[in-house]
């Protein structure tokens, strides 16, 4: 059976309970103990977990009651408002693969869906994928990014205030409520490290993520943690910019390989962001450098042998004309040297709505497709086995596709456009950028954008 026959095996089981059942509600986390915040994956925003429900029982910091209203909607047939991502997917005319049907795909995932459907809607259940942010410090600015996630996003916007945009994703107005700092007590820590003896029996893909973790010391005190406490059936994944010092690749791969070697973990497996190459892509992330990059890349994939390498594309209305195709083309030179290793993704942008596919004018709809008959003639079965498979092909096919129905409503698209105008002036001042002169070929949708004003 194909990886595709068996996406589809899963939509049918999920079904079967109804037509909103995801097992990321239950088997996965993605939890941030800096801000105390969580959700199942990344498509829903993330919500506080409250510090009342994580005193007598740290599995709440998974087990939330919010959390387990939505498994209620779920296992009774409905559909969560918060999970509209996927919903926005299914409802496209045709037949889509959501990620819902994918990502319960997972070995992890499926593993326990005969116990997960018949299970009490609030009983407490352990996560079999969590995904770990100890801290924001990062060294990138990617556009899309927030200080939330990013400390040098946050020391901008302290010293030159908030961009004057309709939607508030780079305000710092969160610090005025709950941020613990590398230095205070943070409850949610706490709660983590007594929830880790029960929770890492059951857990077989722990995922840290940032900020940049090669850059925050609690990364490698989790990797010390499991060179002294070995868990053999746990796979490590990290979240990686890779777009530090190689010392700090060098670092990372002399652990990781320790661990190996000694079966104190599973597997390791690496994932890192980008979307287009070359100038294009040094302006989305402010802090790449796309030579540096490509060696830490490469000196990770030759140093930890048969691991995988996964790119991470958050597809937005910049991929669309002359820029995402610089990476597929990359993508193919990669692959001719480390084979399968090397894994891409395209989840669309649904946030800030500036960056939404939705708000280029029709004619960029033809750039769209012709990325798509890009990766068609380059599949696997077109051109060998470095070519794109069709789970990727599919991905793309169905980005496309919001482009052609438009799942947004009016008032997103013309707050996105008069937005997207703001955002670049002022991007550009702050970082000493020129949009124009990196994206010539959007100078039109860009004048588009100036006359909302």
């Amino acid at each position: 059976m194909s990886y595709l026959e068996d996406i589809i095996s899963t939509k049918n089981k999920l079904n079967e309970v109804g037509s909103g059942f995801c097992l990321m509600k239950w088997q996965t986390e993605t939890l941030y103990l800096h801000m105390g915040d969580n959700h199942s994956c990344y498509h829903p925003r993330p919500r506080r977990i409250g510090l009342d429900e994580i005193e007598n029982n740290p599995s709440a910091l998974h087990n939330t009651e919010w959390k387990k209203q939505q498994r209620k909607t779920m296992l009774e047939g409905g559909r969560p408002d918060e999970c509209y991502y996927c919903w926005n997917i299914e409802d496209l005319k045709g037949d889509h693969i959501s990620d819902r049907f994918i990502h319960s795909t997972s070995d992890y995932a499926i593993k326990d869906y005969d116990t997960i459907k018949s299970l009490p809607w609030d009983a407490d259940w352990n996560p079999r994928h969590i995904e770990l942010s100890f801290g924001n410090k990062c060294n990138f600015k990617c556009i899309y990014c927030c200080p939330q996630s990013s400390s040098s996003w946050m020391d901008e916007i302290e010293r030159h205030g908030n961009y004057d945009v309709s939607y508030n994703q780079y305000g710092i107005e969160f610090l005025k409520d709950q941020f613990y700092k590398p230095d205070d007590y943070n409850p949610y820590i706490n709660a983590f490290w007594k929830w880790w003896p029960d929770l890492k029996n059951d857990l077989q893909v722990l995922r840290i993520t940032g900020g940049e973790p090669l850059i925050n010391p609690n990364t490698y005190k989790m990797l010390d943690m499991l060179d002294d406490d070995p868990s053999s059936h746990l796979t490590i994944h990290i979240n990686s910019n890779m777009g530090m010092a190689t010392k700090f690749i060098r670092r990372l791969t002399t652990k990781i390989n320790k661990l190996l070697a000694g079966n104190k973990i599973k597997a390791f497996e690496l994932f890192t962001s980008v979307e287009s190459w070359g100038e294009k892509a040094e302006y989305i992330r402010s802090g790449l450098d796309c030579k540096l990059w490509e060696t830490n890349i490469k000196l990770y994939l030759n140093s930890v042998k048969n691991s995988k390498l996964h790119l991470m594309c958050t597809y937005h209305n910049l991929c669309v004309r002359n820029s995402f195709k610089l990476l597929l083309y990359k993508i193919l030179e990669w692959r001719l040297e480390f084979s399968d290793r090397i894994t891409f993704d395209t989840p669309y942008i649904k946030e800030p709505p500036w960056f939404l596919l939705n708000t280029l004018p029709e004619s960029y709809l033809q750039d769209q497709k012709d990325i798509l008959m890009y990766m068609r003639e380059n599949r696997i079965d077109k051109i060998g086995w470095h070519g794109f498979n069709e789970v990727e092909y599919e991905k793309m096919k169905r980005v496309t596709d919001v482009m052609i129905e438009n799942p947004f409503t009016t008032e997103q698209i013309t707050n996105g456009r008069k937005d997207f105008y703001k955002f670049v002036i002022e991007h550009d001042k702050r970082r000493n950028k020129n949009f124009l002169k990196t994206f010539p070929e959007y100078k039109d949708f860009y004048e588009l954008c100036k006359q909302k004003q």
